[in-house]
């Protein structure tokens, strides 16, 4: 609550409490804008009293000291939606609050900004206490003019004195404001005017506005040149190493803009002379509106002009002299210089109305029936790129203006691109570090961009804001939002990421095809304390950061925000769509997921669990169990065996046995014992099971098999079962034995060769020789940052192309020739994630870890997408 009279006390609430947002008036966009009803209500509920006369006399109090005005600077607040009007911002503002922000009564930043305005000031008499030292509210003093009789008054429904009563005149905004407006009628002789049809005198009124209203905007625009160009450029107000620029950027390209239009002012003045009854001026509107090319860019560069222009201000007390100076002088008609400055780009947008009035007049034989129709879609053209071209313009200039503030520390330089055309602000506020903490120290600088969240501390120098990174740039891919009693170190179920997996699929499988991304919902929670906790997946992730928001509609606006831009990457980015396979109660937090396959041509799916074999029908999803063991491996095997590796051992059932429901291990011989781990691909025309085993005598002994089907078999599958007795021995030759010195950890088969993964190097074993030897040459010192980390561990290998292979460590991933020696030397991939196994579909590679589906494209090794999983963590799921 406020005391009411206080007009600077009513200034300050009522910029906290009126919402801005983007509005449009005449086809023109406006930013940063509120209503003239919004304004009414809202000091309705600042002066408590449903008197709207009261409250429109107070806004009226506070226009008329500039705290807030028209967007054309026409007139001062009126009751009504149809209008729109901007708080008057200093240079601190500029790139300033979310409306959000300001919203929040507990905003520091918003008091700070309001501060450091000219504040409306005095007291409105009308609403002071009585003087009287013996007046009571429920003993009034002796006065006439008490202002609690008044209240008396307005309680007891008796009429308000006419001091309350408000009427509407009629305010202009050309050089002839002060005067009389000469109408047509005034204009013409009387007998004329008595001739006229009543229709065709209306059209001839709109005409002759129309003509009248752009002499009017030409003498604007010759007096901005006469008053202020001159001057600034022939005088010493601005030092002469900027003053060139700074005219230059303030008033930019309104010279052109008066050359077009001084001619069509001075050809509808000439048709005006020759006849005191116009008939058209369609022809002559549509020859100059060919040429309103100007106005584009003058509203594409508004924003700019107006930025140096507060800025100089601030920066330069002889320019402030001379810009008030100017603005009392009787040319000026109290009319500051922002308010010429939006002169050219409201003009644009009355066109159309000034127009439209003239067509309804108009008669259908009438030329300008058929050409005003045609002027008026052309000047919609302008307008809708002028619209175009402001809002990318002011984007553009409010990167410029972060990339030159922002800095990094030297060990953190990084490149936010802020100069690709592409590149958006999305939001950008402050929060705090210290929840009760009132000291601006404490503040940070949020920045949302459309593909990363900057923070960053606040410093002051002449008049401007910089930002000094606080924390690395969290790419919005990598960014999880918690909100109270969503922690995500307390619960893993606090991602508001769009493409995360919901709560429903927990311990589910998932398969992925190349399509585009979903989405998923988001729900927060609220609390007193207004925290928003920001986590930075990833490897190279920064630990999660809890900062504080000035009220509960900053923090959802900056939730709602990064949702909704994380959608959108979603949307743009996503190469595959992520599809539930299984979503079954089987798979509770004591039965994990170790492995799955995908049958041939069924909708099943083959899951390897902790308590056992399950197939689970895709389409309608259900689960039935084959076989009660911790099951840590399963695979298919040319179409005729699943393997699965259940307690290190190795067993090879028939694949119609999953038809039959039940995996029998009593009639089935292992295969193997004492198996880590097997792997089945193609080398040298073949479909090999790699078996690999570990000893104490020998690291590893990877046994190679050969699947064989026997003509009895093809010829009869379910006899098959029935003789099942010895059938995993019979059916896997074995194909070669082959040791290595050091623990093997993966295995990749190429045509004619096998690699295997060991804890420091890649082995390659030459499958018709079957010597080994290492596959990064020793002697490329380009791949000494691989020689030279022991903490690394190689997984996977890739033939990508003739005599190329993509070599992947579980940091990074590089390219080598056939050599073994380092190709495409700045082609290196560094994962966000440690990834501990991977798969290729051309051109993307997936490294996949428990919280992460990393995919880069191999061709430009750029990231392109991440799914993450911190509601259910993947386990061996590729």
């Amino acid at each position: 609550m406020v005391y009411p009279a206080v007009l600077s006390l009513v200034a300050r609430e009522l910029y906290r409490r009126l919402p801005t947002t983007t509005l449009v008036k005449n086809d023109i966009e406006h930013h940063h804008v509120f209503r003239g009803k919004d304004a009414v209500e809202r000091l309705l509920l600042i002066l408590r009293t449903h008197d709207r006369n009261l409250a429109l006399l107070v806004g009226r109090a506070l226009d008329a000291q500039n705290f807030f005005h028209d967007v054309n600077y026409e007139h001062r607040l009126r009751d009504t939606a149809d209008e729109l009007y901007q708080f008057r911002e200093s240079i601190e503002t500029t790139m300033g609050l979310s409306t959000a922000e300001r919203n929040d009564s507990t905003n520091k930043q918003a008091e700070n900004e309001v501060a450091s305005m000219d504040m409306p000031s005095g007291i409105f008499t009308v609403l002071t206490d009585c003087y009287s030292p013996t007046c009571t509210r429920e003993r009034t003093c002796y006065s006439i003019n008490c202002p609690r009789k008044a209240t008396k008054v307005i309680s007891t429904n008796y009429s308000f004195p006419k001091i309350y009563i408000l009427k509407r005149t009629h305010s202009q905004s050309s050089l002839q404001e002060e005067e009389t407006r000469n109408l047509w009628v005034h204009s013409v002789p009387k007998e004329l005017v008595e001739a006229t049809p009543a229709e065709e005198r209306k059209r001839q009124e709109c005409i002759y506005e129309l003509i009248h209203t752009e002499q009017d905007f030409v003498r604007d625009l010759q007096y901005v040149h006469n008053f202020w160009v001159k001057p600034l450029i022939t005088g010493d107000t601005i030092p002469d190493e900027r003053r060139e620029h700074f005219v230059q950027e303030v008033f930019w390209n309104m010279a052109d803009i008066e050359k077009v239009n001084s001619q069509l002012a001075r050809a509808l003045n000439e048709r005006q002379k020759s006849h005191y009854w116009i008939s058209s001026v369609g022809d002559i509107l549509l020859e100059y509106a060919c040429e309103f090319d100007p106005f584009v860019a003058y509203g594409a560069h508004q924003i700019v002009g107006k930025f140096y222009f507060e800025l100089e201000k601030k920066r330069n007390p002889r320019f402030a002299e001379f810009v008030e100076e100017t603005e009392r002088k009787p040319q000026s008609r109290r009319l500051e210089l922002n308010g010429y400055l939006t002169k050219p780009t409201t003009r644009l947008g009355r066109y159309n109305l000034l127009l439209r009035e003239i067509l309804k007049c108009t008669p259908e034989d009438n030329p300008d029936r058929k050409l005003i129709p045609q002027i008026m879609d052309l000047i919609t053209e302008f307008l809708v790129q002028v619209n175009t071209e402001a809002g990318s313009s002011e984007n553009a200039f409010n990167l410029q203006q972060i990339e030159n503030r922002l800095t990094f520390k030297v060990s953190d330089d990084f490149d936010l691109r802020l100069r690709d055309p592409e590149r958006q602000l999305i939001l950008k506020g402050r929060m705090k570090r210290k929840g009760n903490s009132s000291s601006d120290a404490s503040d940070l600088m949020l920045f949302l961009f459309d593909h990363y969240l900057v923070f960053a501390k606040i410093k002051y120098h002449n008049h401007l804001e910089y930002y000094r990174v606080y924390r690395k740039p969290i790419p919005l891919e990598l960014l999880t939002v918690a909100l109270p009693k969503e922690n995500y170190r307390a619960k893993r179920a606090s991602s508001i990421l769009p493409y995360s997996r919901s709560a429903t699929l927990v311990s589910s499988s998932a398969s992925i095809q190349p399509k585009s991304s979903t989405s998923e919902t988001f729900a927060a929670s609220k609390s007193g304390s207004f925290s928003i906790t920001f986590h930075h997946h990833g490897r190279r992730g920064s630990p999660s950061l809890t900062l504080y928001a000035a009220g509960e509609s900053s923090r959802k606006t900056w939730a709602e925000k990064i949702k909704e831009q994380q959608s959108i990457l979603a949307d743009k980015r996503s190469v595959f769509t992520l599809t539930p396979l299984v979503i079954s109660k089987t798979f509770p937090l004591n039965n994990k997921i170790n492995s799955s396959t995908m049958l041939h041509n069924k909708p099943q799916v083959v899951i390897g669990a902790d308590q056992g074999v399950f197939v689970s029908d895709v389409m309608p999803p259900s689960t039935v169990g084959l076989v009660d063991d911790d099951i840590s491996q399963v695979s298919l095997v040319d179409r005729s065996h699943i393997l699965v590796l259940a307690d290190k051992t190795l067993w090879a059932f028939p694949y119609d046995m999953i038809s039959a429901g039940e995996l029998q291990v009593k009639n089935v011989r292992p295969i193997s014992q004492h198996a880590a781990f097997f792997h089945v691909g193609d080398s040298m025309g073949k479909t090999l099971v790699c078996v690999v085993k570990t000893s104490a005598l020998t690291p590893t002994t990877i046994r190679v098999f050969e699947p064989v089907t026997s003509e009895e078999d093809k010829k009869s599958r379910r006899a098959f079962i029935k003789r099942l007795v010895r059938s995993g021995v019979e059916n896997l030759k074995p194909y070669k034995d082959l040791y290595l010195p050091s623990e093997a950890s993966a295995i990749s088969l190429l045509r004619t060769k096998m690699c295997v993964s060991c804890p420091q190097e890649i082995g390659v074993i030459d499958m018709k020789s079957f010597e080994v030897q290492a596959l990064l040459d020793p002697d490329d010192e380009e791949l000494a940052f691989v020689f030279n980390r022991q903490d690394i561990r190689p997984v996977s290998i890739y033939r990508i192309q003739f005599a190329e292979y993509l070599v992947c460590y579980n940091e990074f991933a590089f390219f080598v020739d056939q050599r073994g020696r380092l190709k495409r030397t700045s082609c290196r991939i560094d994962w966000e994630s440690t990834p501990d196994a991977f798969a290729l579909c051309y051109p993307y590679i997936l490294a996949f870890e428990p919280e992460f589906i990393e995919i880069r494209n191999i061709l430009t090794v750029s990231f392109v997408f991440v799914y993450t999983f911190s509601h259910s963590p993947l386990h061996f799921l590729y």
